[in-house]
């Protein structure tokens, strides 16, 4: 009986429309302005809201069915009005991530929350919370991109709100940057996610699938993302052998970028536009994961980033009616520890939206200890975050080997020999990532010896702190995290003496 009722519940929830979406963002978006930009979070709404921030990050994706009176709530914390037209109920055949891809229903630790007067509601909360649904899910070992069904995915709320509203924009060109392992692709995915939920086409290439023959030449590596985007979009003309078809649509004395240009105009993009039925005439979103595998080669690098700032603002010229590029909009993923070659210029990857992922706050670290059933007293959060810095793989890595009880929290914090051995692989990646910049190793040695901040030479700072190894404070940069100090400063050691 409890199981019916816990699915019918789940299955008859209401998520925003597009237009709902779009006017709850705005209006966010609106008291950031006035309020000087400071950042409406999602503890902030919490506290204004009475909902949790796993009930609010809910609201926002619209990847799960919430009750009427929470998006009720949400509205009236902007002085809002929910309107028939802004939501719409989940209908009993439907899971609740229908709207956003074929995946399982979410199954969490937390209950349904009922609306924004907990007292006046207790007892309809007592009879909605589900009974079976106390226990959470266990943790995995960390790794890879957060499912979008996990509780243990920690919203960026004012980030991601910014590329759920930017995907919108015709000529859209999101490009989100930070050190691996900070959540790039768990947030590309949301937004591929949100664009199923607009009901827009979705393509995402990961340029670790091409192989280094490919990426060496441009013509290749060109002919081989067009045959990446066509397979996903199914297009007819795609051709049944892509690579056979777009070898044959190439002109040689157009060179490559006319060429792929020419193709998207005239199969890929027209194929939208003169689409039969409405739902094929949709935007197109092209995610472009790994971006940073090109910069082995940086003159294919230069090409390609230019050809997507030459998309982006063609897409945003002309009469929309008709320019086939309108409905264009891409999203670029780059992991910054491989840097980005002096030959490059650095305009070429500040177009559009700049996304770069910060880490988690004090208050998204203790959500993400409450969500995997940690106890954990503000002391400890900050001597956690002094450890660890806010890095969610490393944060994510010591919550699993607590639940795991391989390690107590004082042995954790007091950086012992267990806690190096958990993190050996982890501080191996950054002793080779470093080791690929020779010139950085002095002024780093000089950072990792002392407690306090030094002073460093700009470039150099700017460099260290894009690899994840330092915290910038003006002219002056201090490790990144304590975690690092022992090992790396072992390393050093040996090459200098």
């Amino acid at each position: 009986m409890h199981l019916q009722s816990r699915n019918h519940l789940r299955r008859r929830g209401t998520i925003l429309t597009a237009q709902g979406s779009r006017k709850l963002n705005q209006a966010k978006a609106q008291v950031e302005i006035e309020q000087n930009f400071k950042r409406c979070t999602l503890e902030d709404l919490s506290e204004k809201t009475g909902l949790t921030p796993n009930t609010l990050s809910k609201v926002f994706i619209g990847s799960v069915g919430v009750d009427k009176r929470t998006l009720e709530c949400c509205f009236n914390a902007f002085n809002l009005t929910l309107l028939k037209d802004d939501y719409l109920y989940l209908e009993p055949h439907q899971d609740n991530l229908a709207e956003i891809g074929s995946m399982s229903p979410v199954e969490t630790c937390f209950p349904i929350e009922p609306a924004c007067d907990r007292t006046d509601l207790s007892q309809t909360h007592k009879m909605e919370q589900p009974q079976d649904n106390l226990q959470p899910r266990p943790l995995t070992l960390p790794g890879g991109q957060i499912p979008l069904d996990s509780v243990f995915y920690i919203d960026r709320p004012i980030l991601e709100s910014l590329c759920y509203e930017a995907i919108q924009e015709r000529g859209a060109l999101l490009n989100i940057r930070a050190p691996k392992q900070m959540g790039k692709t768990s947030l590309m995915t949301r937004i591929l996610a949100r664009a199923r939920y607009l009901d827009y086409h979705t393509v995402s290439v990961n340029l670790q699938l091409a192989d280094d023959e490919i990426l060496q030449n441009l013509e290749r590596f060109l002919q081989w993302f067009c045959a990446r985007v066509s397979k996903q979009l199914d297009l007819p003309n795609a051709l049944v052998q892509p690579a056979v078809g777009i070898a044959n649509f190439w002109d040689h004395s157009l060179g490559s970028k006319s060429n792929i240009t020419n193709y998207f105009e005239d199969v890929i993009l027209v194929n939208l536009v003169r689409a039969e039925s409405l739902r094929d005439n949709r935007p197109l979103v092209i995610a472009i994961d790994e971006l940073s595998q090109l910069f082995a080669y940086p003159d294919i690098a230069s090409e390609f980033l230019q050809l997507l700032r030459t998309w982006s603002e063609q897409a945003k010229e002309g009469n929309a009616d008709i320019n086939p590029w309108h409905k264009l909009r891409l999203v670029t993923v780059q992991s910054t520890e491989i840097l980005m070659p002096p030959s490059i210029n650095p305009s070429l990857l500040n177009t559009g939206l700049v996304i770069e992922l910060p880490e988690f706050t004090f208050a998204q670290v203790q959500e993400l200890a409450y969500r995997c059933e940690q106890e954990i007293t503000a002391p400890q959060t900050q001597r956690l975050i002094a450890l660890l810095g806010g890095h969610p793989y490393r944060l994510e890595l010591a919550f699993y080997y607590l639940q795991q009880q391989t390690i107590t929290l004082e042995e954790l914090l007091e950086n012992s020999a267990i806690a190096a051995a958990i993190y050996a692989e982890h501080l191996e990646q950054q002793w080779w990532n470093l080791q690929r910049y020779p010139d950085l190793l002095l002024s780093f040695t000089e950072i990792v010896r002392q407690s306090s901040p030094v002073d460093c030479e700009a470039v150099q700072a700017f460099q260290l702190q894009q690899m994840g190894l330092v915290h910038l404070h003006g002219l002056q940069a201090s490790l990144a995290c304590e975690l690092f100090r022992p090992f790396l400063g072992d390393r050093l050691s040996r090459i200098n003496s």
